[in-house]
């Protein structure tokens, strides 16, 4: 019987440390108010909405001169989020380190690296 329990017991542990971690990506799910400094003007505000369905990240960013881009990509491991999108045909690359409700970093453009600031948009309750 002792042999029985013991080996439950084990197999339970090798269960939980050999199971994947859930990945929370509620830090960045939501819209961010985003920042750039250094970049045309049409380009230099923008809103970035991060939707999570199925476990997955998507989403886009709608330039305030209207013009709305798809994120290509969205990685979010341990605060540090990157994205991809193209932008008049050129792939921009997007790295930031998300600390509460601000990210911080740098966006790689044709022209080199420009530094940017988000602030998440709190949504009012009605």
């Amino acid at each position: 019987m002792k042999k029985v329990f013991f080996i439950i017991m084990l197999l339970g542990l090798i269960y939980q440390v050999a199971k994947p971690a859930v990945a929370d990506n509620s830090a960045v799910v939501g819209s961010w108010k985003c920042a750039v400094i250094d970049v045309p003007y049409e380009y230099s505000n923008s809103t970035i909405t991060i939707a999570e369905k199925e476990g997955k990240l998507s989403g886009v960013v709608k330039f305030d001169s209207g013009e709305e881009v798809k994120i290509t990509t969205v990685k979010f491991t341990n605060s540090q989020l990157v994205l991809t999108l193209y932008v008049e045909g050129y792939s921009i690359t997007v790295d930031g380190k998300v600390a509460g409700s601000k990210i911080t970093g740098t966006a790689d453009t044709p022209d080199g690296k420009v530094n940017f600031t988000a602030t998440k948009i709190v949504e009012k309750k009605k």
